[in-house]
């Protein structure tokens, strides 16, 4: 679910990072060539995985994106594929992360799920700031901080994919789509359950400031605006933001 293009139950191409868990780690024809297994799904299309990689068409944000996943590399940061390089056929290849990629938001996570997530984007926050990924605002922002854009192995995320459309902006805009696309509270009911997963992600990301609940609230207006083909399901959502947006403010920081 992203401020502006969120992923709502569909999973999308790049998901190719991940594993369903049932492919073996290598695939090869008798001739020892990779085979290319399709990934399917979002608006991406000819992405396949080979072997160890996955493969992409290239779009006019590849090189931005490659440059990002090098800087992190050299940075020693796990949490996202590696670019290593263009095939001869044109497309980016990029590591194949190993893990479980929820096919669509909406699961419950626990606790130590949620820290491993809001500290995934600390760290990117954290690593960004400063550079060309983040010039003219504060930070890389991901576009699609939703659980569907991580990977995760027993529910614990381990790496973000999916970068494409990776933009300089706010840490406080980022992480709140994160806290709604992510946390998911609304799947937590009304009232303390779902504010204190929102305070274990804003614990453990160790948010300051002020202003996170009603970022939250801005998310999710905004994406009921700008998707009015899924209000049967922004509705709700946006209805539980404004119905606890008051405990909210209470329980986050700032």
């Amino acid at each position: 679910m992203p401020v502006a293009t969120l992923t709502l139950a569909r999973p999308s191409a790049s998901r190719g990072h991940s594993t369903r868990g049932s492919e073996p780690a290598m695939m090869r024809d008798v001739d020892d060539v990779p085979r290319e297994v399709p990934l399917t799904g979002g608006n991406t299309p000819g992405v396949v995985r080979a072997g160890d990689t996955v493969r992409r068409p290239l779009n006019p944000s590849s090189a931005r994106v490659h440059r990002l996943l090098a800087y992190f590399e050299r940075c020693g940061f796990g949490g996202a594929p590696r670019f290593l390089g263009i095939d001869e056929r044109g497309r980016e290849i990029l590591s194949f992360i190993d893990g479980f990629a929820p096919p669509h938001n909406g699961f419950e996570l626990s606790e130590q799920g949620v820290r491993a997530g809001a500290r995934l984007v600390r760290r990117v926050h954290d690593l960004t700031e400063g550079t060309e990924f983040a010039a003219g605002s504060e930070i890389a922002y991901h576009p699609n901080l939703s659980q569907p854009n991580f990977i995760f192995r027993d529910m614990i995320p381990i790496a973000i994919i999916d970068w494409d459309g990776t933009r300089p902006g706010t840490r406080l805009a980022n992480f709140a789509e994160f806290l709604w696309a992510f946390v998911h509270p609304a799947m937590y009911g009304d009232g303390e359950p779902a504010a204190h997963m929102l305070q274990v992600a804003a614990d453990a990301y160790r948010w300051s400031g002020p202003g996170l609940a009603d970022a939250m609230l801005a998310t999710v207006r905004h994406f009921c605006e700008i998707n009015p083909e899924f209000i049967a399901w922004g509705g709700p959502e946006l209805a539980h933001m404004e119905r606890n947006l008051d405990l909210f403010r209470a329980r986050l920081p700032g």
